[in-house]
């Protein structure tokens, strides 16, 4: 299930990957669709796991657990402690039990509650940070993202092109306006952070990717 309209390049990039799911997680794919959760494209998960054997991250921060997906993508291939948030309970109690199945779970920490509350009350530093929460809250998270990040810390950021409604690919209605008026704040910040470097990838449904200089 995809809750996001893709353009004709994810069609395109899907059709190189020969294994789009990252292998052996592909039951917690089905269950996202059976439980109507929204996790990252297939594209974005590749880049997603390429980006965490890279890294080589000790520490996680994820705004957007779902049923646990990103989660395991990134756990599966590191040894990094995640720290992860969400306010939906059901999808929490379901990623807890995927993340015992897949035995990661003494490596993550799980905070349920609005992101915008938990963020600002973080301390320590993310040498790799993925946010995929509220689109419409990108741009309050950035600034305490920031300063999370340690230098060479890198921030990645999905659903950026809003079903291509960013750049007018498609039109935006009425009943989602503000969420694009605030992810075009984000978009602006994002890149213009003299922070950061920041590239923005066709990946899924946009992908922004920073790193703190």
């Amino acid at each position: 299930m995809s809750f996001y309209e893709f353009g004709k390049s994810e069609e395109y990039l899907l059709s190189l990957l020969h294994n789009g799911e990252p292998p052996g997680i592909e039951d917690v794919v089905k269950e996202a669709e059976k439980f109507g959760a929204p996790i990252v494209s297939q594209t974005g998960a590749q880049l997603l796991k390429l980006l965490t054997i890279l890294i080589k991250p000790k520490r996680i921060l994820e705004i957007g657990t779902a049923i646990g997906y990103s989660g395991l993508i990134m756990l599966l291939n590191s040894s990094a402690t995640l720290y992860t948030i969400d306010f939906d309970e059901r999808a929490l109690e379901k990623a807890r039990k995927n993340f015992k199945k897949y035995g990661v779970a003494d490596r993550v920490r799980i905070f349920s509650g609005d992101a915008s509350d938990i963020v600002p009350m973080i301390e320590g530093e993310f040498d790799f940070i993925f946010l995929d929460g509220p689109k419409g809250r990108y741009y309050e998270y950035l600034p305490y993202l920031i300063k999370l990040m340690p230098k060479g810390g890198v921030l990645l950021c999905d659903n950026v092109l809003y079903s291509e409604r960013m750049y007018g690919g498609r039109e935006v209605p009425k009943s989602k306006q503000t969420i694009a008026d605030r992810l075009a704040i984000f978009m602006r910040d994002v890149t213009s952070a003299p922070e950061l470097v920041t590239s923005v990838l066709p990946v899924g449904d946009g992908m922004s990717l920073s790193v703190k200089k």
